[in-house]
């Protein structure tokens, strides 16, 4: 009992020192922010107010591994069997659709700033860009450590990596700007950053809407899956595989198995549970074993409700096209 608390214990602590990093690399990300767009103003640099939209993303990652980490903790109950992994998800759906406007919204920015150059202040977007610069390395030596210990942590840890990377950009594109008077580099800057974000923001939204449309999951390694599977003689089909991704590493599992009249149904099933939570690590699986002729009738029941049209259940369905 104590061995269990103690993990308890480990993981709690684990879980609260994630939570620390993240709210004091987030308060970071947000100083940047606040810094660059005022910078943007004063000088008048798109590049650096592209930057800062750049940052924001990053406060967006923040968030939804804060909330992931907090929600990951919470129970599942009778409302929300699967727990609230999920708001992790839809989090991200927002964030990424909130990003891709931000992202147009440079791009246009600096159509404009092409078709007519406002002049900017070069000494104030160099200072600015490089107080954002000296806070961000602050952040990312924060976060470099930790970034092993969670898949939650290293996409935060590469968000702010990337933010240094587009900040170093800037201040280059300054003393570049500083030295030459080719104003047109922060045009270029702003667009390679804006080009920048919609990428990354579209592969968060493709991900987000396939998680929440239930595609089979690209990430999960059915076949290692199934390989455990087939290793029991006494399956002789598996009928039905499903998996769905709860979230960022978090599966269910669905099958259905055919399997020989003379087989222990209890022991296999409970195998399977075994396989599935000691080996991968899925909290959610569900398994049906079936004996050749149950399967049989089963699928005799289907037929017989698409093939008569008095079941009003067939019928009614059959003419709503989704």
């Amino acid at each position: 009992m104590s061995e269990a608390f103690e993990l308890h214990n480990a993981k709690d602590r684990k879980r609260k020192k994630l939570l620390l990093f993240l709210a004091i690399s987030g308060f970071l990300s947000v100083l940047i922010f606040v810094i660059e767009w005022i910078g943007s103003e004063e000088s008048g640099s798109l590049a650096l107010f592209a930057d800062a939209g750049h940052i924001a993303t990053d406060i967006f990652a923040h968030l939804i591994s804060f909330l992931a980490i907090v929600f990951s903790a919470k129970k599942s109950n009778e409302k929300f069997p699967f727990g609230y992994h999920r708001i992790e998800v839809l989090a991200a759906l927002a964030n990424s659709l909130l990003l891709v406007g931000i992202a147009l919204f440079i791009l246009w920015e600096s159509y404009l700033r092409m078709l007519g150059s406002d002049p900017i202040h070069v000494e104030t977007m160099l200072k600015y860009s490089l107080a954002g610069l000296v806070i961000n390395l602050i952040s990312v030596g924060l976060l470099f450590g930790v970034s092993k210990e969670s898949l939650n942590l290293r996409s935060t840890y590469l968000h702010v990596l990337s933010d240094l990377l587009g900040t170093i950009a800037v201040v280059v594109g300054a003393i570049v700007i500083h030295n030459t008077n080719l104003f047109m580099i922060d045009s270029i800057l702003s667009i390679l950053i804006g080009l920048f974000i919609l990428r990354s923001s579209y592969a968060i939204l493709k991900e987000s809407i396939e998680i929440l449309l239930e595609a089979f999951p690209h990430d999960f390694d059915s076949e290692h899956f199934l390989g455990h599977i087939k290793g029991f003689t006494e399956i002789q089909s598996i009928n039905s595989f499903k998996v769905r991704k709860l979230t960022s590493g978090v599966f269910t599992i669905e099958i259905q198995l055919v399997v020989n009249e003379k087989t222990d149904r209890d022991a296999l099933t409970f195998e399977i549970h075994k396989i599935a939570k000691s080996h991968f690590g899925i909290p959610y699986i569900f398994v049906e074993v079936l004996s050749e002729k149950t399967f049989a009738s089963i699928s005799k029941l289907s037929l017989l409700e698409k093939e008569d049209p008095h079941l009003h259940h067939g019928h009614s369905h059959g003419h709503h096209h989704h």
